[in-house]
């Protein structure tokens, strides 16, 4: 029985992760989106959004930083942090992710970090996965 309610126990925490993943990609494409209105509606400065929002930090974009986003980071310092944490890398102009657990992670294999694409295509800036990752056969993008 014991053995059992750790399988499942296991089974829910990664079934959390890949929720907090998922919500925190959708919540960071909603403020891009509502950035993108917003500079487009005249509400700012700028009529249209610059080339220079395609550099900026899609977590500021936020209203609040998640708990667990831990500022800028490579994909060296991201392997130093703890699991859990979210990172923006200037230089790619990617957003990456640690994995509490990484064997959750089935496809690539051996991944040790989800990396997500911010691209300016025309209208509001898009996060979209670099690699096709696989979370308990749940596909992550």
């Amino acid at each position: 029985m014991a053995t059992v309610f750790v399988w499942q126990l296991r089974e829910v925490r990664g079934q959390a992760e890949l929720a907090q993943i998922k919500n925190t990609l959708g919540a960071l494409r909603t403020a891009l989106v509502l950035e993108h209105l917003a500079a487009v509606a005249g509400n700012r400065s700028n009529a249209a959004p610059s080339a220079a929002l395609a550099q900026r930090n899609p977590f500021l974009a936020l209203a609040t930083l998640p708990a667990n986003y831990a500022g800028l980071a490579d994909a060296e310092a991201l392997a130093a942090l703890p699991g859990g944490s979210w990172v923006f890398d200037p230089d790619c102009t990617c957003v990456g992710y640690h994995p509490m657990e990484t064997d959750r992670l089935e496809s690539p294999l051996g991944a040790q970090a989800l990396w997500f694409q911010v691209s300016k295509p025309p209208g509001p800036l898009q996060i979209t996965s670099q690699m096709s990752y696989v979370w308990m056969g749940q596909v992550v993008d």
